[in-house]
């Protein structure tokens, strides 16, 4: 009777998953170019974070004010400055909604890195061990 139940998780868990796939739609982002108004940078005891307040344009022709998460070195600042250009993406659907490049690329790819660097410090620490 245990094992009954073990069958019925599973099959619950299968379903799921197929149904989160059938609902995944992922948004179109497209690329343009902004000018940085205004960076924030804050810093709360270990964790610092840095905003741009940006002006862009659509393909439409709207002139549109947003905000966007900018790459920084902690405890230090932002790698950009004031009226500087960048590169940004911003949602089709709701062009308020916006993505730099490089925190586009550490979405997508981080994950996959980190489990990479993982992979090859084990590798170096196998072949480094005592005999």
């Amino acid at each position: 009777m245990k094992n009954f139940k073990i069958y019925y998780i599973h099959i619950f868990f299968i379903c799921f998953s197929f149904s989160l796939f059938a609902q995944d739609d992922t948004p179109e982002y497209i690329e343009t170019e902004a000018v940085i108004q205004e960076i924030n940078f804050k810093v709360r005891s270990r964790r610092s974070s840095a905003t741009a307040k940006v002006a862009y344009k659509t393909l439409e022709g709207d002139s549109l004010t947003s905000t966007v998460k900018l790459m920084h070195i902690p405890f230090i600042g932002p790698l950009d400055n004031e009226g500087d250009k960048i590169q940004i993406l911003y949602n089709k659907e709701t062009p308020l909604l916006l993505t730099t490049k490089s925190s586009s690329f550490l979405q997508s790819y981080g994950l996959y890195i980190l489990i990479l660097i993982g992979i090859i410090i084990l590798i170096y620490r196998f072949i480094k061990r005592p005999r």
